[in-house]
């Protein structure tokens, strides 16, 4: 008796596609950061966040600068990085590198200290890096070092062009 080679080709293709079906899910769940697959938070002291969000206060209305880095001006990434480390935390000077090291929050677990990370187009936001960085203080905001012209201010996580150009947060701590 002679086999069907049509049979053989489909039971091939049905196995590949599964495959591939298998393989996108496994990651689709590792991308997306499925809350499975990741350590849970610990916990870290309430006051060192208040420190750090009280910190972070008291550069309020500093002129925003280009790459800068101290009280003189700041730029987003600079911001980040001067605040944390007048608290004793060392964190990298980039927006991308402080968005790939620190750990994976949701945006409705956040806490004071969390670093808030945005996209410049909306539309690109999940193959592009970031491109600024905002210490959340609660209460659905955050302070950041904003682009020319601005200075150190709050602003709402509920602000449409925030809300929509939202990538995500990480805690450093």
């Amino acid at each position: 008796m002679m086999r069907c080679p049509v049979r053989k080709r489909f039971k091939t293709a049905r196995r590949s596609i599964l495959m591939l079906m298998a393989v996108l899910l496994v990651g689709a769940l590792c991308f997306c950061g499925c809350a499975l697959l990741q350590p849970e938070r610990t916990a870290v002291d309430t006051a060192l966040r208040n420190r750090i969000v009280g910190i972070a206060k008291d550069y309020k209305g500093v002129p925003y600068q280009w790459g800068g880095a101290t009280p003189e001006g700041f730029d987003c990434s600079g911001y980040v990085r001067y605040v944390y480390g007048q608290a004793g935390i060392d964190v990298s000077r980039t927006c991308g590198r402080q968005y790939d090291a620190g750990r994976r929050v949701a945006r409705s677990d956040l806490k004071k200290g969390d670093l808030v990370f945005f996209t410049r187009w909306k539309f690109l936001n999940f193959i592009l890096p970031p491109h600024h960085v905002g210490i959340y203080i609660g209460g659905g905001r955050f302070i950041h070092a904003p682009s020319s012209g601005g200075s150190v201010r709050i602003d709402s996580l509920h602000n449409c062009y925030w809300q929509s150009h939202y990538k995500g947060a990480r805690d450093p701590l």
